[in-house]
């Protein structure tokens, strides 16, 4: 394991004498845990920005795992907080109080820092010490085949049963929650009431004192796991819990039944901890104590004497008459022990167990991501300014007394690329979880890498924790493989993910400095793209459609066959058509509806010349010519997919009398000869062309993240709320982007990755635009830019859309109440610093695209 970065906090000026004395098992201590959209999520026992603890209580943080600077308050209670946990899509938060208080929070209008209460429940005394929510009846199953195989068959995705049926087997929602004294309730929502129905029973009829405990899903059950402690002896015991609703009551608590399974009693008489070695489909349970042990529930034949075996005693019998053989009389499940490993780094046992959630994820790193040995691990670590904040988890062992943090709860990511740690001091601390073996060849590391995100795209897991890790010498290989792997795929597959692998290249491309012209290429196309399903959406015909509309309205359900005739007779009456369109019935006509695309449009021209000013760039350079141009680089015009698109647009706006006629003619032969090289009077047309026409368009913008390419080593230490200005990265624009026209680098910033929205039926990215740059106090707006000369297609400065001017395309209302009722996410930071999600689907032949609309300030 290795560190990547870890996070410090005020100290405080008066401590209480509990909180240095961490020895105490009843003791209780901060906790995390990270969601599918690698957003983590912890306890504090006071505020993080209270250095005179007069906050004590319980207060619950978010940030982003790329971020972790910026932390999100969501709620605060009076007791602590004893349990975290996330739902399957990473939307809803359940925290629970050790009084017995249990509330669901999501985000209020898809504000990252601003959360709500959906509903909630009260269990008077009940400490409550671990939760899960309810199973959505969607799984993603990677199978082990060769790597030539098609990505359909490798992953697989899979109708699991899902915890709690509604009417028509569809899935509901709810969590399910364990106390301190063995109590199992589960809790489902109550209609418009903020009040949760509530089905209890309990593991057993004496009550336990239950210190830990974990959960998982396996056939539509939970299976609980509990480890108690009572009369000198410990113990783990298990059930399968099992929800339904009954018949024909829907306002009705659920019913919940517990069928015990066999309990593992333990030797050690030290503080414990267990989990399930993953999360779905597991029956391997891990128990951390003095040492680490992994406990496998096995079905065992017990034989039986003959004379006991014989009897009408019913199931003793055989179909056919006379007794079973002994060895068939009773068949049970019991515990074996399967494997021990020894705590590393001492310190008196384990503080806290993770394991990893997929199989696809290295299994062994289980035992890595406990208590105090964390400490050998990360040595080359500075030392902080004082010992007892911003020190590194375990410095001070188990011990209590006057030692450092220690490590108070671990997990690890959903692709298992990191781990993320909380000590008792709240601040985080961040690993990167080693390979299977150590000396692993690069090819096959390459190959791990390409299949884990492989599955983030096809299942819509956040890929972030895996990109965050990987070295830079292996990037542009991963990036090689992913293309070829991907091209490989039928049709249907490329069509239906390839917004997805879109993404995922631009973040490849965003983690090395020298492919910063290959990740602004790549954001443009996905900018033309988004624009140009917008306007396929708008011209869509119907019964009213203008006869000098169906020509373009042809454009949007274009076979492939017809594309390039249809294509050039569009570019040669381009312009006679948008007169006729526009001169019928109203001012606008039937091109009224492409209003709201005028500046998507003109930004498409933008991109169209500086995709010719490249493509002049690279063939006139002797430093770099486009024979010899980066091998993993991607440029516009060397792909027919941008050359249509942009064609596409470039049409549209000449009808709408947007200009650009001059675009028709050298993006039309460009796409003639995809794959060759170009001749010399089209490479002196085009280099006229960007004279006359200086407009440009780069979206490779400065950022500050941890993944970002800026060179230093590992480990980071930052300090919350305070932004690391040594991590931010500038990435300087090419000679052929950059004119008196280029907009200012504090436009909108693009940071894509995939987030799980509906894993297995749905895919949903998320796009960061973080704003950068501040003007007067308002974050996200340059300085005013001069006029742009008379010849510049960007024209007034007046022409800079906003949020607003992008909102309407292809129908989507301004309101924001209308916007956030849609499904999906879209992170976007307004001018007070808050993240709001947006994210529209548009149906384009009969396949769904997810689109991302973001601010482009083109001055």
């Amino acid at each position: 394991m290795e560190l990547i970065y870890s996070m410090r906090r005020k100290p405080l000026k008066c401590e209480p004498p509990h909180y240095e004395n961490n020895a105490d098992p009843e003791l209780v201590k901060p906790i995390c845990t990270i969601s599918t959209c690698n957003i983590i999520a912890f306890s504090s026992l006071t505020e993080l920005s209270d250095t005179d603890g007069d906050t004590w209580g319980g207060h619950v943080y978010i940030c982003d795992l790329d971020t972790p600077w910026e932390c999100h308050k969501v709620a605060s209670t009076v007791h602590p907080v004893s349990a975290l946990e996330w739902d399957g899509e990473g939307k809803q938060l359940l925290i629970a109080t050790i009084v017995g208080e249990v509330s669901i929070y999501v985000q209020k209008d898809y504000l990252l820092n601003e959360w709500s209460c959906l509903y909630s429940a009260y269990f008077p005394g009940e400490n409550i010490i671990k939760a899960v929510f309810f199973h959505n009846g969607r799984k993603v199953v990677a199978v082990e085949k060769k790597p030539d195989v098609p990505i359909s068959d490798r992953i697989q995705m899979l109708r699991y049963v899902p915890t709690l049926k509604g009417f028509g087997g569809v899935a509901c929602e709810g969590a399910c929650i364990i106390t301190g004294t063995g109590l199992v309730d589960a809790l489902t929502p109550n209609g418009d009431s903020n009040r949760a129905l509530v089905a209890s029973d309990c593991l057993r009829s004496p009550r336990d004192h239950i210190a830990t405990a974990s959960f998982a899903h396996k056939n539509g059950s939970i299976l609980i796991a509990a480890a108690w402690r009572g009369g000198g002896k410990r113990g783990v015991r298990c059930a399968a819990c099992a929800v339904f609703r009954p018949p024909g009551s829907r306002a009705a608590p659920v019913q919940l039944t517990l069928q015990p399974l066999p309990t593992v009693y333990l030797l050690d008489h030290e503080p414990v901890s267990i989990t399930w070695c993953l999360r779905e489909d597991t029956d391997s349970l891990l128990i951390a104590g003095s040492t680490l042990t992994l406990w496998k529930l096995a079905e065992r034949s017990y034989p039986v004497h003959k004379l006991l075996s014989k009897g009408p005693v019913q199931g003793n019998t055989t179909p056919g008459g006379g007794p079973k053989a002994p060895t068939e009389c009773f068949n049970t499940v019991v515990w074996q022990q399967t494997a021990v490993w020894q705590v590393e780094g001492g310190g008196g046992g384990a503080t806290h167990v993770g394991s990893v959630r997929l199989p696809l994820a290295t299994p062994h790193v289980c035992s890595r991501a406990i208590g105090s040995g964390l400490a050998a691990d990360i040595g080359a670590a500075t030392p902080p300014k004082k010992t007892k904040y911003g020190g590194l988890p375990g410095a001070g062992g188990r011990g209590g007394g006057g030692g450092g943090a220690t490590v108070s709860c671990v997990e690890v990511s959903q692709l298992g690329a990191v781990c993320v740690a909380v000590d008792t001091h709240s601040q985080l601390h961040v690993f990167k979880l080693s390979q299977p073996a150590p000396d692993i060849p690069t090819t096959l590391s390459v190959q791990h890498t390409t299949m884990l995100l492989e599955y983030a795209m096809v299942s819509g897991y956040d890929s972030l924790d895996v990109m965050m890790t990987l070295k830079p010498n292996i990037v542009e290989a991963v990036y090689e493989r992913l293309t070829e792997s991907f091209q490989r795929q039928p049709q249907p597959f490329q069509q239906y993910y390839y917004h997805n692998w879109l993404k995922l290249r631009i973040a490849l491309c965003s983690r090395v400095a020298g492919l910063t012209s290959s990740a602004a290429s790549l954001c443009s196309l996905q900018l033309v793209l988004a624009g140009w399903s917008a306007a396929a959406a708008s011209l869509r015909p119907d019964e009213k459609t203008e006869a000098a509309l169906v020509s373009f309205a042809a454009l949007s359900n274009m076979p492939d066959e017809h594309e390039e005739k249809n294509l050039l007779a569009l570019e040669a009456k381009a312009e006679s058509l948008g007169e006729g369109a526009t001169s019928a019935g109203s001012a606008w006509g039937a091109l009224s509806a492409m209003q709201p695309l005028y500046r998507p449009l003109q930004r498409a021209l933008d991109t169209a010349l500086t995709m010719l000013a490249a493509l002049t760039a690279a063939h006139n350079s002797p430093a770099t010519p486009a024979t010899h141009h980066h091998a993993h680089g991607y440029e516009m015009w060397s792909d027919a997919v941008a050359l249509n698109a942009l064609r596409r647009m470039v049409v549209i706006a000449r009808a709408c009398a947007r200009g650009g006629d001059a675009l028709s003619r050298p993006l039309a032969r460009l796409a003639a000869i995809v794959g060759s090289a170009p001749k010399p009077d089209l490479l002196e047309e085009c280099a006229s062309l960007t004279v006359q026409m200086p407009a440009r368009v780069w979206d490779a913008l400065p950022r500050c993240n941890v993944s970002a390419p800026h060179g230093k080593p590992w480990p980071l230490h930052l300090e919350y709320d305070i932004e690391p200005e040594a991590l931010r990265f500038v990435p300087e624009p090419p000679a052929h982007a950059q004119c008196d026209g280029t907009p200012s680098l504090a436009m909108d910033s693009i940071r894509p990755h995939l987030c799980n929205v509906k894993p297995g039926t749905c895919i949903s990215v998320v796009d960061d635009a973080r704003h950068v740059g501040d003007d007067a106090g308002v974050v996200g707006r340059a300085p005013s830019p001069p006029p742009c000369p008379p010849h510049c297609l960007h024209g007034t400065p007046s022409n800079v859309p906003t949020t607003e001017d992008m909102l309407p395309l292809a129908g989507i209302p301004t309101n924001s109440e209308e916007i956030f009722k849609e499904s999906g996410d879209f992170v976007l930071e307004s001018r007070e610093g808050k993240f709001q999600h947006l994210q529209k689907k548009i149906v384009h032949s009969n396949i769904k695209m997810l689109i991302t609309f973001a601010v482009m300030a083109i001055q």
